[in-house]
């Protein structure tokens, strides 16, 4: 599907990123000279982290530009390092991926994604941010809760304290889970994703030749057939996504992406039938249906690129004008 400029390609392969360690500069600054003492332990969220020695929890938190996270507890050098930190807490529940929309509508492209094995679950790893105030990378780790709230695990040090950073990756992944039990796998499957991609992709192609086409200066009679066809392409990829069985993290946009196609075939089929009777409140009132179906649609595809299904479908949902 197209957001912008994008365009969805033929081939889903699964992503398994290892990024390099950077940082995110978030204006803190703390006293104090090095510490040998041994590593702690803090509870945040649902986890329990043994943070590096010479690391403090503090009172004082921070924030991502765009990204809520509910009961931060944010955990820092002692010695004088700006800008170094670790943030434990929780992002909204009901979202339909690992990061909340609000956050990812802001980014100017999707970070890259991993999936990176803790001591005793999965999480899902996000480097390479860009967007509104994220001038400096960061590191964000989510831990899936289905039903309720993710944990939220977020490295940020300035390119020069790198070591921090490596710290802070180090800890986040002796992390202990607590409270939930992570019960399948968020690797994504390879079978899996060439399905997607074969249900998806000639939807994708139709609408590349057909909605350049269907612009306002067209007759009502060729907005009413390219309409037609439209509504038949988005019919035919929701009948073949019917037929797939999806992987367990996917199960959700599946059924996401399967509800918006529906809407968007219905959105055309409705705005043929107002091409038909040249109808302009029944037109306009259908391209906004279109638009919302159509939003909701690259929404979906974005989460699947989120969950480490395709750098390829980083052209369907990834760039952002």
């Amino acid at each position: 599907m197209r957001h912008g400029q994008r365009s969805l390609p033929t081939a889903v392969i699964p992503l398994f990123v290892a990024v390099a360690i950077l940082g995110y500069v978030a204006g803190h600054a703390h006293s104090g000279g090095e510490s040998s003492e041994a590593p702690r332990t803090a509870k945040g969220a649902h986890v329990l982290i043994e943070y590096p020695a010479g690391w403090r929890p503090v009172a004082s938190s921070t924030r991502i530009p765009g990204l809520a996270i509910a009961h931060p507890q944010l955990i820092v050098p002692r010695a004088r390092h700006a800008g170094v930190g670790l943030i434990v807490g929780t992002l909204p529940a009901g979202e339909l991926g690992p990061l909340p929309r609000a956050f990812v509508s802001r980014l100017r492209r999707l970070p890259q994604t991993a999936v990176v094995d803790l001591v005793e679950a999965q999480a899902y790893r996000y480097a390479q941010f860009s967007g509104p105030g994220l001038g400096e990378p960061l590191t964000v780790f989510v831990i899936p809760n289905p039903g309720g709230h993710p944990t939220a695990l977020v490295c940020y040090a300035p390119a020069q304290a790198r070591q921090y950073m490596q710290q802070c990756e180090q800890a986040v992944s002796g992390v202990t889970v607590i409270g939930q039990s992570q019960v399948y796998q968020l690797a994504p499957e390879r079978e899996y994703a060439t399905k997607i991609s074969a249900s998806i992709s000639p939807l994708d192609r139709l609408r590349v030749s057909l909605k350049r086409q269907l612009q306002p200066q067209v007759t009502a009679e060729r907005a009413r057939q390219l309409a037609t066809q439209l509504a038949a392409g988005f019919a035919q990829a929701g009948a073949s996504l019917s037929h797939l069985e999806a992987a367990t993290p996917a199960a959700p946009l599946q059924s996401a992406l399967s509800s918006s196609i529906r809407r968007a075939r219905d959105g055309y089929a409705a705005l043929a039938a107002a091409a038909g009777e040249r109808s302009a409140s029944g037109y306009t009132a259908a391209q906004k249906r279109i638009s919302l179906a159509e939003s909701d649609v690259d929404w979906a595809l974005e989460n699947f690129v989120l969950l480490g299904y395709s750098p390829a479908l980083r052209g369907v949902a990834g760039s952002k004008p």
